[in-house]
């Protein structure tokens, strides 16, 4: 194992950091060392924040020195795409619209974690908007020729090169978990409203979703016990007690039934990678989890590619209404994101509220087939392929979102937990989705797969 604290997952450095083994200043400067060895080519920041992670780190120091109490994650580094507001400190969404945007406020999600003693070590980069999947200019830390995937394509590249053991990102079809995949680390799309979006520069309101992405999944359910909970400034926030995010893997999956919805995932994968999610599985059949093959919902009109239509309709919609206020800066989009957003001038009133019923549909059919076959989640590859080439003379292009979107539509919490490597040396995630009431039991099977596979330990090439 590296002797740099920059490589240890967010679990073990809180041990060492809170039995004084390891001081924060310490874990900042091994940080800041990966930073220099690795942003060169892996490109995942847009604005450094060192000074405000030194801060944070000297407070945590002196605070255990003299046996004051701290917060949850005192001293920890982290990173947050820059879609979140961040008082005093550049906001930029990826775009020239913003591209000195400075905030007057914070975002909840940086509020809740500065409270936890956290330190911001700067803002990552994200896909124009956080409307795309490409993320560019930042490169994938396990092959730099290829996309890290997107919109929070930042943080997990920064994570994946292990430069900060914490970061944050939003999902609206899948902008935690493509990246997440594509980059090797762990997150989670909680339920819609379970962490605030107060602060967020929005998308698709009724989609959006702003979570947490570390290297183990194990740090997922840590950092969901400091960023959960309700908040009176976000109009869809839930108003009920935060979950018990377990911080240890079941013992025992007897009776756990997970469904494999072949035909709407499973057979669109590429083979090396449904390869390896395959196997990741075989932890939970060890344990005494049963596999369950399913077909997309019976009895209904939706199916995998009108749910993509479904979620573009919303989407498009939703992020025109968005934007609308912008139009004149429209020159200083990217003609790629430009067209998505003219995209939604199109849809009437009639085709958004028809996209909604099919969308309310959706989560309904899902329900119930989960309860009719008794599931406690459903698997497949997060992603179909590996993260596409960069090729500069082309518009950033991205992984595909076709398997993520379903669990956005249905509002079911939905994690990717890596599963392996393919024969390229790339990494594989798997996905498990279900429902919102279960959402700590999800988590604790990734866990379970994660810390039986331990692939938290396996850095990239980039970071020798």
């Amino acid at each position: 194992m590296s002797d740099s604290a920059a490589d240890l997952s967010l679990t073990e450095l809180l041990h060492l950091l809170t039995g004084r083994k390891l001081s924060a200043r310490e874990l900042l400067a091994d940080c800041l060392r990966r930073i220099d060895r690795a942003e060169p080519t892996v490109r995942a920041f847009i604005t450094h924040t060192p000074e405000l992670a030194e801060e944070a780190a000297r407070r945590a120091d002196e605070a255990r020195a003299t046996g004051e109490p701290v917060g949850a994650l005192a001293g920890v580094p982290v990173a947050l795409k820059d879609v979140f507001l961040t008082k005093g400190v550049l906001t930029t969404a990826g775009s020239q619209v913003l591209a000195s945007y400075v905030p007057a406020e914070d975002a909840a999600v940086w509020e809740r974690l500065a409270a936890a003693g956290a330190g911001m070590l700067g803002k990552t980069t994200t896909h124009e908007f956080a409307y795309g999947t490409a993320s560019s200019p930042t490169a994938n830390p396990w092959d730099l020729r290829r996309t890290p995937g997107g919109s929070s394509g930042g943080s997990a590249a920064a994570l994946a090169s292990r430069m900060v053991p914490a970061a944050t990102g939003t999902d609206t079809g899948g902008s935690l978990r493509i990246p997440a995949a594509a980059c090797g680390v762990s997150t989670l799309r909680s339920a819609h409203g379970r962490i605030s979006r107060y602060g967020v520069i929005p998308l698709s309101p009724t989609f959006d979703v702003a979570g947490p992405m570390a290297r183990r999944m194990l740090d997922i359910s840590i950092l969901m016990r400091v960023l959960a909970g309700p908040d009176p400034r976000d109009p869809a926030s839930r108003d009920e007690p935060i979950p018990a995010y377990p911080l240890e893997p079941p013992r025992d999956l007897t009776g756990v039934r997970i469904g494999l919805p072949t035909a709407m995932s499973w057979s669109l994968v590429d083979d090396r990678i449904a390869r390896v999610c395959r196997e990741a599985l075989g932890v939970l059949v060890a344990r005494g989890a049963v596999l369950v093959d399913i077909d997309h919902p019976p009895n209904t009109d939706v199916v995998l590619e009108k749910s993509t239509g479904v979620f573009d309709t919303v989407n498009e919609s939703e992020a025109h209404q968005i934007h609308d206020a912008l139009v004149p800066h429209s020159h200083l989009y990217t003609p790629q994101v430009r067209e998505r957003v003219r995209k939604g001038e199109q849809i009437s009133p009639e085709r958004y509220a028809e996209a909604l019923r099919l969308r309310t549909q959706w989560a309904a059919d899902w329900r119930a087939i989960m309860m009719t076959l008794r599931l406690d989640a459903i698997a497949h590859p997060t992603i179909d392929a590996a993260p596409p080439l960069i090729d500069p003379t082309r518009p950033p292009k991205g992984p595909r979102i076709r398997l993520s979107v379903p669990w956005s539509i249905a509002d079911f919490p939905a994690l990717s937990v890596p599963a392996g490597f393919d024969n390229r040396g790339l990494p594989a995630g798997l996905s498990l989705a279900g429902l919102p009431e279960r959402e700590a039991e999800l988590v604790g099977l990734g866990i379970l797969i994660d810390e039986e596979l331990q692939l938290w330990r396996h850095g990239p090439p980039v970071t020798p």
